[in-house]
């Protein structure tokens, strides 16, 4: 019974995953820009239409396509940018693992000699 949900389980992430690449979410953020056109235009209109009167607050608009296109180019600029400074910091950041590896382990067996001696 567990093979079978998982097999269904793993069938509908799939979809999805294969549905939202088909559209282009995972490519080019151009290509996301006019995915969230697409669903901008198809969904607006029902938020706008289903509103309820009994809402006295004023609702948030959804965010324009530019404002979307902006922010993606952005925190993708900044992914790309904190990656490479990442992988240019990874010598360092090795070093003092390993620097602080030996140390833990030298300390370890310093105090395991101390052990054996008393």
């Amino acid at each position: 019974m567990s093979l079978i949900r998982f097999t269904i389980k793993s069938a509908i992430v799939g979809g999805i995953v294969y549905y939202t690449y088909e559209e282009g979410l995972w490519s080019k953020p151009e290509e996301t820009v006019k995915l969230y056109k697409k669903i901008y235009a198809n969904v607006a209109p029902y938020i706008k239409e289903n509103v309820p009167k009994e809402v006295t607050q004023e609702l948030a608009q959804l965010p324009s396509v530019t404002c979307i296109s902006t922010f993606m180019k952005t925190s993708w600029n900044k992914g790309v940018m904190n990656t490479m400074k990442f992988m240019s910091d990874l010598p360092t950041h090795t070093v003092n693992g390993v620097t602080s590896l030996y140390e833990t382990v030298e300390k370890y067996i310093k105090e395991l000699d101390q052990e054996k001696q008393n």
